[in-house]
């Protein structure tokens, strides 16, 4: 199992935190970056994250707490010592700041094997095709999609209030029907 960690978080300086609104803004997403960890993570400890962080330089390996107001964690089923790999064969590698203008701004697709942008790197190491198109959202929403969500409380039938899913989101009680996911390649 590995986990992928969004950040939503506010940068520390005034500097980081424009970086992250550029990206939000840009993206129209909630997530500036992401980070992956071998294996399980839980909110309010502290993980071995890697990734490629501009703020960091580039590709690297980095200790941080996962602040439940900053960050979003996902699992993943996946072997984490392959997926884990990819990264550390990479450590030391530039940011690439000219990969997220042409690939993100531009949806050019542009791609520098000696350079790595966050969402880029995570994409790559999963085995994505195109891993340069994917930001933290469209990261996010490929390996969100069609997940079930938390068992419904309530009725022990498997409903609650009249719905699958316990959001009251469709009444009649059928499933939501959603929207394709993004194509990845």
């Amino acid at each position: 199992m590995i986990t992928l960690a969004f950040y939503k978080g506010r940068g520390a300086s005034w500097g980081h935190r424009f970086q992250d609104w550029l990206i939000r803004f840009a993206t129209r997403s909630p997530y500036s970056h992401v980070e992956l960890i071998e294996g399980a993570a839980v909110l309010g400890e502290e993980a071995l994250c890697l990734s490629s962080s501009g703020r960091d330089g580039g590709v690297r390996g980095k200790r941080i707490v996962l602040k439940p107001e900053s960050w979003d964690l996902v699992e993943i089923a996946s072997d984490p010592r392959g997926v884990g790999s990819f990264i550390r064969e990479r450590i030391g590698a530039k940011y690439d700041y000219l990969g997220i203008l042409f690939s993100q701004i531009f949806a050019l697709a542009r791609h520098d094997e000696r350079k790595w942008f966050c969402s880029e790197i995570c994409a790559a190491a999963l085995g994505m095709a195109n891993a340069q198109r994917m930001s933290p959202q469209a990261l996010f929403d490929v390996v969100t999609w069609n997940r079930p969500g938390p068992p419904p409380a309530g009725t022990g039938d498997g409903t609650v209030d009249g719905t699958v899913d316990g959001t009251g989101d469709d009444p009649q009680g059928g499933r939501e029907e959603r929207p394709k996911p993004p194509r990845i390649g």
